[in-house]
């Protein structure tokens, strides 16, 4: 199974990498949830933004959903080009390297 790497940047500043499988069933979410960190209040519905982070990756993601967009543009710290839900992001090959900046709402 193919592996990625995953870099992390916590609420305090401290940084994190991660290697992890590619699967095609997870999301970005998922993932830094196994990894201990708490987020997904809503189970990634993308109705609580406890997974807003700021997503640094110079590849494209893959496009918003209408649900996303809305949820995003109810919080004062929206960042109009980094700014994601990572519950709507699928772990794929694609993502490798991306670094994720996890912010508080």
């Amino acid at each position: 199974m193919e592996k990625i790497s995953i870099n992390i940047i916590d609420f305090d500043g401290e940084r994190y990498s991660i290697k992890t499988d590619v699967d095609l069933n997870s999301n970005l979410m998922d993932i830094l949830k196994e990894e201990g960190f708490s987020m997904g209040h809503c189970g990634g519905m993308a109705l609580c933004a406890s997974c807003h982070c700021y997503v640094e990756h110079n590849k494209e993601l893959p496009t918003m959903s209408i649900e996303e967009e809305s949820m995003l543009d109810q919080l004062n710290n929206l960042n109009q080009t980094e700014s994601r839900l990572i519950c709507q992001i699928p772990c794929t090959p694609e993502l490798d390297g991306i670094t994720i900046k996890l912010v508080r709402n």
